[in-house]
């Protein structure tokens, strides 16, 4: 007779995850380190207007703006697979909304506009994000 077997199931439980120690791929490092890099590139040309001279301020805003979003996406990879979905969507959701938001406070916009803004794109990014890791776990 054919007995019927018991698989483990494909992902570990949430305890289980968040006890292992996670790793990062250097191709994602890779990846984050040049979206960061054109991150504060790009924060330096709004600032600048596109158009006119190089300053030592506008350097340092790229620098710290470099800085800035590769540590806060590094530290989201890091810790990404030990939350449970619903807390990942969220950080997904406020990285994102926060990122963006910097930039577009960077062109000139009223703080309130801004503020409206990074909350909507915080909001429609993190649920898009739960609504993949709902169907792909």
């Amino acid at each position: 007779m054919a007995a019927h077997v018991t698989l483990p199931g494909r992902h570990r439980r949430t305890e289980e995850r968040a006890a292992t120690r996670h790793h990062v791929r250097r191709s994602t490092l890779m990846v984050l380190a040049v979206c960061a890099v054109l991150y504060g590139l790009y924060a330096e040309v709004i600032v600048r207007h596109g158009d006119g001279p190089f300053t030592g301020g506008q350097a340092v805003l790229a620098v710290v703006s470099m800085v800035g979003f590769g540590a806060l996406w590094y530290g989201y990879l890091r810790v990404r697979r030990a939350l449970p979905r619903e807390s990942r969507a969220a950080a997904f959701g406020l990285l994102f909304g926060l990122s963006v938001g910097f930039l577009y406070g960077l062109s000139g916009n009223s703080v309130l506009t801004v503020a409206v803004v990074s909350l909507v794109l915080a909001v429609s990014s993190g649920l898009m994000a739960f609504y993949v890791f709902y169907t792909h776990e």
